[in-house]
């Protein structure tokens, strides 16, 4: 019951994603190929590259492991969208970036896992059908975006008044996945956090400091450097959930495999860095006005 909860969860996220895009949002990176290729190197290679050089550094294996190199191959979701819109960064750039992140997760997270888990579970029977895989990740991530964007087109009075209430849904439904997770797993949470927790506060903290890098070396605007950062550090952690989930054992009694649960911790501990973050990029953008975005 709670794989189709999470899985219905998911679909209406990424729904109200779409309901926020037009066809134009998957192109208007490529009018920016500096910053799209900051974006695809930092979130498609070095994220999970740096995650999995991390899982060595850290000596963490299993399951957990690989539940941080799912998580890894997830892109940012609505969520970066609208942490990028308080930090002050390049809301469109940003948008873009979902946009063709959510279509890529399908191909990338199913060859990644293919490559990597048998390495962290030699000993574990963990048999990865890509195909299979890839569909089910495109029809709970990838489908609902694309439904969303053919809605906006047919009908965008009615998706311009219905976007952002669905948009305060998706975040609180977010926020909700990520708390009933924890609830229901707390004594597995405390026991796992001190062996997780570093990986995944590293992993966050080095993402971030790699798209600021990322951006100052190809020059980019404070704005667009801004967003590449939280597109790098922000990852949609239901998208993991939900994967991990599928992975695993059937559910019972409300309670999420081992694969789901570094994507939940990461859902807590980004909330926490993103905090300072969004200040001092706001603080930023506020003393470096001709940098400033239209957004």
């Amino acid at each position: 019951m709670i794989e189709l909860i999470l899985s219905v969860g998911l679909a209406f996220i990424m729904l109200s994603l779409g309901l926020s895009l037009k066809p134009e949002d998957f192109t208007r990176a490529f009018r920016q190929p500096r910053a799209l290729l900051a974006g695809a190197l930092a979130q498609v290679i070095v994220l999970p590259i740096v995650a999995f050089i991390l899982l060595r550094l850290f000596g963490l294996n299993g399951q957990l492991a690989v539940g941080v190199m799912i998580l890894s191959c997830c892109p940012g979701g609505i969520t970066s969208n609208v942490m990028t819109r308080l930090s002050r960064g390049d809301v469109a750039l940003s948008i873009s970036f979902t946009a063709l992140a959510s279509l890529f997760t399908a191909i990338s997270l199913p060859l990644i896992l293919g490559v990597t888990a048998p390495l962290f579970m030699p000993n574990q029977a963990l048999e990865i059908s890509i195909l299979p895989l890839s569909l089910k990740v495109f029809s709970i991530a990838t489908v609902p975006v694309l439904i969303g964007v053919w809605l906006k087109q047919k009908a965008p009075q009615f998706c311009g008044r219905v976007e952002p209430t669905a948009s305060r849904l998706a975040n609180l439904l977010f926020l909700l996945i990520v708390v009933g997770t924890l609830t229901s797993q707390w004594n597995v949470f405390t026991s796992n956090l001190s062996v997780i927790g570093p990986t995944l506060l590293s992993l966050n903290l080095l993402m971030l400091t790699i798209g600021l890098a990322l951006g100052a070396l190809l020059q980019l605007p404070t704005a667009q450097t801004t967003t590449l950062s939280i597109e790098a550090g922000f990852q949609n952690g239901t998208i993991g959930i939900v994967v991990g989930s599928l992975l695993g054992p059937a559910l019972t009694q409300g309670e999420l495999n081992s694969f789901s649960l570094p994507s939940a911790v990461y859902g807590v501990l980004m909330t926490v860095t993103i905090l300072p973050f969004i200040l001092w990029r706001r603080g930023l953008q506020s003393n470096n006005p001709a940098t400033s975005e239209a957004n």
